[in-house]
């Protein structure tokens, strides 16, 4: 007989006290091999752990601490929205840029709007209120 999980050796009750030793040695190999030398450290890592094996395969082909990478991505986030935003469209690209404490918006190589941190809004052009688009 064997377990159904991995087919490990159980000794037979009752039977020859000669094959309890080699059943129990060939479980140990078993369960060495299916190991592959994991320390006593590394099962302490997973001690407590309540992940899936979905969640757990999520980390395949992390490289670095998954905590860094966020943070480094959301810093790169900030860093680029604090800057600028250019969204391009058919016939130019329009740009939002901080310029000291003002928000200038661009169309192409042009300002043509600017916000003040004091909520003035200075533009060329025509400024329609009320209407429709």
């Amino acid at each position: 007989m064997a377990t159904s999980n991995y087919s490990w050796n159980l000794p037979t009750v009752g039977g020859s006290e000669d094959t309890w030793g080699a059943s129990l040695n060939a479980n140990w190999t078993a369960l060495d091999t299916l190991l592959g030398g994991t320390n006593a450290t590394e099962f302490a890592i997973l001690d407590g752990a309540t992940v899936t094996t979905t969640e757990f395969n999520y980390l395949s082909g992390v490289t670095s601490a998954v905590q860094a990478q966020l943070n480094a991505k959301a810093d790169d986030i900030n860093a680029s929205i604090a800057t600028s935003i250019s969204l391009t469209g058919a016939a130019s690209d329009w740009k939002f840029s901080l310029s000291g404490n003002d928000l200038i918006i661009s169309y192409g190589a042009t300002n043509v709007a600017k916000l003040d941190a004091s909520g003035n809004l200075t533009v060329i052009g025509d400024v329609t209120a009320f209407g429709t688009i």
